[in-house]
């Protein structure tokens, strides 16, 4: 029994786990169903209802409003992230990759002219300044933490490579990395390192904003590599193979805030009903009362002897 207890301290609970399914209804059990039958006990079952209901679903209106547009001190989307079914990351802002050619790539007209990309320090306006300044440069560093992102997303695509470390290309390709590596192969390579085939950045990753859509894109070429290791099972300098590859990627900023709006109009029409309930109830309750005032005294009449 204590063991059960502890569970949720000691290891990770997954989604589907039976105590998973219960934690949130036995909660509302305990905390909501006390309140509820205090009220049932005062005001009867309809009306504890109704006043439950209010304030319930009016807190649960103002804070969707705190969670959709955020306040002093706290920034959106820290409320609910998804919606049932969905993975908290659907909808977070993150980059997409791609190629050129790909269908994604006649959305884009800004990735014909990759010498219009510019480097994050140009783009953010502070190209010059001090290594300091510009570390501290609010705009800039926001976009350099971005496309750290965006750079790892189009390395998976140039270059993906599975669990156990071998790239997963095509056959064509691989052929001729295995002719360039064979052509490069040092002398005193003995064996190969794991991954054999590896994807290196070469330069820096650049951005522009789309002359058409407005949308921020990003582009980064890669060179594919092979690398051999010696009779010690070092890893030798990595050779080149295949030609280098421009790759590119779009921002995507998100939308944190559909969860918690949708939440916030679902409490605000349930409010809305319970305060409609609630008058009514309220409204009821008056007539009773005033016909058990206007009802007339009935005057006592002798018996007759």
């Amino acid at each position: 029994m204590t063991e059960l207890l502890f569970l949720a301290v000691e290891e990770a609970i997954p989604a589907d786990h039976p105590a998973a399914l219960l934690a949130v209804p036995i909660g509302l059990l305990f905390l909501s169903g006390s309140v509820f039958v205090l009220l049932w006990s005062n005001y009867g079952a309809k009306k504890a209802g109704a006043i439950y209901g209010t304030a319930f679903f009016g807190f649960a209106f103002l804070l969707g409003v705190f969670w959709w547009f955020g306040g002093p001190g706290i920034p959106q989307g820290l409320g609910v992230t998804h919606l049932p079914g969905q993975t908290p990351g659907d909808y977070a802002e993150r980059w997409y990759a791609f190629e050129e050619g790909s269908p994604r790539a006649e959305f884009f007209t800004g990735i014909e002219d990759v010498d219009a990309f510019e480097t994050p320090e140009v783009f953010t306006g502070v190209a010059g300044m001090s290594v300091e300044e510009i570390e501290g440069d609010p705009g800039y560093g926001s976009l350099a933490a971005s496309l750290g992102e965006a750079t790892q997303d189009m390395e998976a695509q140039f270059l993906p490579v599975d669990d156990n470390e071998v790239a997963q290309i095509g056959t064509e390709r691989r052929q001729q990395f295995e002719e360039d590596a064979a052509a490069q192969q040092p002398e005193e390579a003995v064996g190969r390192a794991q991954p054999f085939f590896s994807a290196e950045p070469v330069g820096e990753t650049l951005v522009r904003e789309d002359p058409e859509t407005g949308v921020l894109l990003a582009t980064q070429e890669f060179q594919a590599v092979a690398t051999f290791t010696d009779e010690d099972d070092i890893p030798l300098d990595p050779v080149e193979v295949g030609e280098p590859t421009n790759w590119f990627a779009f921002y995507d900023p998100g939308a944190v805030w559909i969860p918690s709006a949708i939440w916030t109009g679902i409490a605000l029409v349930l409010f809305l009903l319970s305060l409609a309930w609630l008058d009514r109830l309220e409204m009821r309750d008056k007539r009773l009362a005033a016909d058990a005032v206007e009802e007339p005294e009935r005057i006592a009449e002798p018996i007759a002897q």
